[in-house]
């Protein structure tokens, strides 16, 4: 059981370093005219639920040709209310709509009854 955990634990350590590589080349892959660049990436961490993707932006700052500074910050919460604010304005606007469709009907029909009153009142 031991040597599983060991096992486990190397193969997330190996996913964490490959993603922090990625990250790496993509910073040096980055335009010498640009001092900084900003780029979104995702990290793997080792977490009780296993594995687990982290949303990250990295600055990167060029010092000289063969040198840089590379910032990273979890931006993961950031996302996650972005995520949550669309969704709040997808459902706020989808009632709003309902409502709309909901006051148009009844004008509607209100109409058409008054209409139909009038008709009838005419008759007698």
């Amino acid at each position: 059981k031991e040597a599983t955990l060991c096992k486990a634990a190397s193969a997330s350590r190996k996913q964490s370093l490959s993603a922090m590589c990625k990250l790496l080349s993509r910073a040096w892959k980055t335009s010498n005219k640009q001092r900084e660049t900003l780029l979104m990436h995702d990290l793997v961490r080792n977490s009780e639920d296993g594995l687990t993707k982290v949303r990250c932006e990295a600055m990167v700052t060029r010092l000289e040709s063969d040198a840089l500074v590379v910032v990273v910050r979890d931006i993961s919460e950031r996302t996650k209310r972005f995520e949550a604010e669309k969704r709040v304005v997808v459902e706020t606007t989808a009632r709003e709509k309902d409502a709309e469709a909901n006051r148009f009907t009844r004008h509607e029909v209100k109409n058409g009854l008054l209409a139909a009153i009038g008709l009838c009142d005419s008759l007698r």
